[in-house]
Formats: structure tokens, C-alpha cells, sequence
């Protein structure tokens, strides 16, 4: 009896440590750029932040949580946008003129906000590993701090495209099995089938000769026939399906079936990106406390170097 119940204590403990170390707020981000790192030598700057707190449990409840809390921020980046950044998010330096640049005061706001939720927390990016956090990770180390070491993070477009392999994986039924190999389902015994059938139709359509016109046939030297039948073309077989699109706006509108609005906005991607991990509910929370990583353990954006490495 008391071996019983001991080991019933250290499952509870066990379970209670488990709960412990979940995941509880998610902080959905998206990050608003002067323009793609690779194109600016990996001189890249914020021109806007978006941060959504959001509870996990929320999330597992499977539809767009009522509560969330937010901090939205536009920066001077103090460098040139480019133009397709400006055309895409609305964005240019005449509008940012009068903000404040990415320094130590934001930092200090957005260190408060997500101290502000229950932990541990875990950020959240669609793409995130190689753009958004990289850069967020530069421009905190250039007013000299850095992420608490308890903050995680996960990148949606790798748990997105996890999520669904495992889910065809599950779902995939086994294709009966054939016996002829599918290399020699080529199509012949069709074109075979069409010459015999062929040879069959004239055959019953011709009238029938007389001893004397069939005599005249056989001593007849045979013509060869140039115009004969006609072999039709034979379709490969497909062996790979198209690729399916994980972009943010694409996945938004295959699991909600509704078209995406304002992308390229920093809340509005952030809103998008929140109602397919609701959309996905539980799962999506589970794959996050299976694979999520320490923020401070991603590679910082730097020129010259290769985002991700």
C-alpha cells in the first residue's frame, strides 16, 4: 500500500513539474522592415513591432481568444526604407519622421510587457528564424542588452508545415496493392487494346468474298499501309504533387477560408497568425511545448554573415 501511494506521489509531482514548465502565454510578433537583409548587406532596421500576449489554454480552446494584450510599436529606423518595403507595408520615411528610433526606452517597454504575463512565455513568428528574430535580436544587442534567458520562441511556418506532415502521415490510407509493378503501367495495354478492337470493327464491317475474289487477293502482291492506325500519346505517370504554400497569407485562407486582409501590416499578419494557431487549437499548442527553443539561443543578424548561421 505505501509502495502504491509513493508512486502515486511521483507521478503527480511529475505531472505538476510538467505543467510547470508549459508553455502558459504565447507572444505573437511581427516585425516591419526597411527591407529584406540579404538586399541591405544585413543592415536591416525595424519600422515597426507588433507584440500580442495571448494565454495558452486560450489557444487549445480552438477559436480567436478574447483576451489579449498588446504593444504595438513605429520606429525611425534612421537609414533609407526602400521602396517595395515602403509600397508593401504603407511605411516611409516622411511618415516616420517624428518616431522615436529602436533604443534603450523601448527596450525597457517591451522587457515590461512581457514581464506583464504569466510565464514561461514563448514568442511566436511566422518565419521567425530566419527574419524576424535574428533582426529583433540586433537591434536589442545595439542598446547594449538582451533577452531575458527564459523567454522561448518557435517559428509558426516550421510548426505549421510539421503539423501537417504529421496530419498526412496519420491520415494517408495504404493504396492497394498491384500486381503489376507501376513502371510497366504504361499505357501499352491500352493502345493494345484499341489496335485489337480496331482490327475487330473492320473485320465485321467488311462484306464477305467470293471463292473467286478471295483466289485474286492471294495471288495479289501486299501493299504496305503508310496511313494506318494512329497511336495515341501516352501521359506519364506523376510521381510528385505540388508543392503546398506555407506563406502566412496562403495558410490564413486554407484554414480559415476567408481572404486575407491588410497583410503586410504588423497587427494585422500578427491577427492572422493568431487565428491559425487557434484554428489548429491544441495540437499546434502541444507541437510548441515539444519544440520550442530558448530566444538567446538564436543567431543574431550580422553584415556580412548569413542569417541563421
Amino acid at each position: 500500500m505505501q509502495i502504491k501511494l509513493f508512486k502515486s506521489c511521483k507521478f503527480h509531482q511529475f505531472l505538476s513539474l510538467r505543467n510547470a514548465m508549459d508553455i502558459k502565454t504565447f507572444i505573437f510578433l511581427d516585425c516591419e522592415t526597411t527591407g529584406l537583409p540579404f538586399q541591405e548587406s544585413n543592415k536591416t532596421r525595424i519600422t515597426e513591432l507588433c507584440f500580442v500576449a495571448v494565454q495558452s489554454d486560450h489557444i487549445s480552446l480552438g477559436v480567436f481568444p478574447r483576451i489579449q494584450n498588446k504593444l504595438n510599436f513605429c520606429f525611425n529606423p534612421r537609414k533609407f526604407i526602400s521602396t517595395e518595403a515602403s509600397r508593401i507595408t504603407g511605411l516611409t520615411n516622411e511618415l516616420l519622421e517624428h518616431q522615436t528610433e529602436f533604443d534603450v526606452s523601448c527596450f525597457s517597454v517591451m522587457r515590461e510587457f512581457l514581464n506583464a504575463n504569466r510565464k514561461p512565455i514563448c514568442l511566436v513568428a511566422h518565419n521567425g528564424n530566419k527574419f524576424d528574430y535574428p533582426i529583433l535580436k540586433a537591434e536589442i544587442y545595439k542598446t547594449g542588452n538582451e533577452m531575458a534567458s527564459d523567454v522561448l520562441c518557435i517559428d509558426s511556418l516550421v510548426a505549421f508545415r510539421n503539423l501537417h506532415e504529421n496530419s498526412m502521415k496519420r491520415t494517408a490510407l495504404p493504396e492497394p496493392v498491384s500486381q503489376v509493378p507501376w513502371e510497366l503501367n504504361d499505357g501499352f495495354d491500352d493502345i493494345l487494346g484499341d489496335v485489337v478492337d480496331n482490327i475487330d470493327l473492320q473485320t465485321s464491317s467488311q462484306p464477305k468474298l467470293t471463292v473467286a475474289e478471295i483466289q485474286k487477293i492471294n495471288e495479289t502482291t501486299p501493299v504496305k499501309n503508310v496511313g494506318g492506325f494512329k497511336f495515341r500519346a501516352v501521359k506519364r505517370k506523376k510521381i510528385f504533387t505540388e508543392k503546398l504554400s506555407f506563406s502566412l497569407g496562403n495558410l490564413y485562407q486554407r484554414l480559415t477560408s476567408k481572404a486575407p486582409v491588410d497583410a503586410h501590416r504588423a497587427e494585422c499578419d500578427v491577427n492572422m497568425l493568431i487565428e491559425c494557431a487557434a484554428t489548429v487549437g491544441q495540437p499546434f499548442v502541444d507541437w510548441c511545448n515539444e519544440n520550442a527553443q530558448q530566444f538567446c539561443d538564436i543567431p543574431m543578424m550580422v553584415p556580412g554573415k548569413p542569417i541563421g548561421s
